[in-house]
């Protein structure tokens, strides 16, 4: 009996009894075992020097085997942990535990089992991972943190002083998973380092903040200055989570205030389901600019002593709406993260043209059986190849308004039939992204022959199969604007799964199974 959620994983029912688990959990060898090994890295692939720019070659998905505490691989091709279990007495060491999605497995029975069976040796041992999980991210924070201190601009907290947002290099934190929650935490670690989001974060978090509102020069109306009031609780939560993500110390950092806020504003996260990155990042963003668009409103109505529709006459009236149709759109979501599509369709019969634009906050790529890289998928998407639409029409469309940070999202959750499906299949994504050639002749600020370059600083990764899988975070701790526009920008990439943190080579980047990625406009 099985259950398909939207996240596209498979709860099944557990056995609760297993006949091994007597003989193949041993406690005391794997403490022994995990304490003097190197942690989360396969013990084989170190042996046989299987590296890879100094990580080892098969080393996101380590199993760990609950009768000596051998670490292995579990990736196609470099099985480790499936050899050890076959090479050393199978009944006795046929189960492990995931260091991804602390799940238990039992190569006997072929089965996930659950961690609550037998006595709690699972569960104790289970326990004994996660800490000690928590324990080794605690410890390579400070390596992070020590890039952070070198900007001379923070204060010292010895003084007095409260630490500051700003763009500085942002240290990584690990971000504990509340139940099922790493959907949550991998989005949030690369919004954690949008710097642009940081900064406009800062400008508006405090009740009282000042912003110029400039209406269109044909309303004939002068700039309005609006004094916003505090922010809203989903925006303050975000606020309260970024700060804490940037200030000193060690992680991990619970998230339970802000996605709890969030469950409010979206009740379909609630019950600790797995669900999909994408469609929380469009559920966080819109709500917070939905509470941004509030902010604003109140703002300007303040402004004009609160008129109601009783009292206010017409040319007041006027006023109020053009103020809030241009206050709205100056929302940090907007500023940051929505851009503008293009969408022309010419008949073929009369030659009637008709220009249809819609916002949007990411640009959803499907993916096609060959390999591929992702600015093919951007032409398949946004078609230079002009899409047939029945046979009268064509359609074609193009970006007409690049926001300063993109997300591109490959669609690797597929409907066929009444099944859903993964499509595991790598595709290529570059560093560095030029997006002129999929931008339309009239995109603003866009004059003809430029190049607009944006810089890969994130990645969301899904990981596994509809029946498991686990999301994951790659992200770029780097400085806030790029010193050469023809190079990759310098920086350190990061490897974030929940409460593991650890610095990474830019080849295991490339080589992941990236989900989301998020780019930034360099200047």
């Amino acid at each position: 009996c099985a259950e398909l959620n939207r996240g596209g994983v498979w709860q099944a029912r557990l056995r609760l009894t297993c006949q091994h688990v007597n003989k193949a959990v041993d406690l005391s060898s794997v403490k022994k075992s995990v304490l003097s090994s190197m942690w989360s890295m396969c013990t084989d692939c170190l042996k046989e020097r299987t590296m890879i720019d100094g990580e080892p070659a098969a080393s996101h998905d380590i199993l760990v085997c609950l009768k000596c505490g051998f670490q292995g691989c579990n990736q196609s091709g470099v099985q480790h942990a499936i050899r050890h279990h076959q090479a050393f007495h199978p009944e006795s060491h046929c189960i492990t535990i995931s260091l991804i999605t602390w799940k238990a497995w039992c190569f006997e029975c072929n089965e996930e089992l659950s961690t609550h069976c037998n006595k709690k040796a699972l569960a104790q041992t289970l326990d004994f991972l996660q800490k000690h999980s928590v324990k080794t991210a605690s410890a390579i924070s400070p390596k992070i943190i020590k890039l952070r201190e070198e900007a001379s601009d923070y204060p010292d907290p010895s003084r007095g002083k409260s630490p500051v947002i700003n763009s500085t290099l942002v240290p990584v934190k690990g971000i504990t998973n509340l139940g099922n929650t790493c959907f949550f935490n991998a989005v949030m670690q690369n919004l954690s380092q949008t710097h642009m989001l940081i900064d406009l974060i800062q400008e508006v978090k405090e009740k009282g903040h000042k912003q110029k509102i400039c209406p269109p020069v044909e309303t004939n109306l002068s700039p309005l200055i609006a004094t916003l009031p505090g922010p809203e609780p989903l925006t303050a939560a975000m606020i309260l989570f970024l700060q804490s993500m940037k200030e000193p110390g060690k992680g991990p950092i619970s998230p339970k205030i802000l996605f709890n806020q969030l469950c409010q504003k979206a009740p379909r996260f609630k019950g600790y389901q797995q669900q999909d990155s994408q469609e929380l990042l469009h559920y966080l963003l819109d709500s917070i600019r939905v509470e941004e668009t509030k902010r604003v409103k109140a703002a300007i109505l303040k402004a004009f002593n609160n008129p109601t529709e009783k009292t206010a006459d017409e040319e007041t009236k006027r006023q109020v709406k053009a103020y809030g149709k241009e206050g709205v759109k100056m929302n940090f979501v907007d500023r940051i993260f929505v851009g503008e599509l293009t969408n022309t369709i010419m008949c073929e019969e009369c030659e009637h043209i008709s220009t249809v634009k819609e916002a949007f906050i990411d640009m959803s790529l499907p993916i096609i059986e060959e390999r591929v890289s992702v600015s093919p998928l951007i032409s398949f998407c946004l078609d230079k190849k002009v899409e047939k639409i029945y046979t009268s029409a064509r359609k074609q469309m193009l970006i007409s308004l690049l926001p300063p940070v993109i997300t591109l999202h490959l669609k690797r959750f597929h409907q066929a039939g009444m099944n859903l499906r993964k499509v595991n299949r790598h595709v290529d994504f570059p560093l560095i992204l030029d997006l002129a050639p999929f931008c339309s002749a009239s995109c603003k600020n866009l004059a003809a022959g430029e190049r607009v370059l944006y810089s890969l600083y994130g990645i969301v990764e899904h990981s596994g199969s509809m029946r498991g899988g686990h999301y994951t975070a790659y992200v770029k701790v780097r400085k806030p604007s790029a010193s050469c526009l023809t190079s990759t920008p310098s920086g350190q990439w990061v490897y974030v799964s929940d409460t593991t943190v650890q610095t990474v080579p830019e080849s295991r980047v490339l080589n992941s199974q990236a989900y989301l990625l998020f780019y930034e406009e360099m200047p």
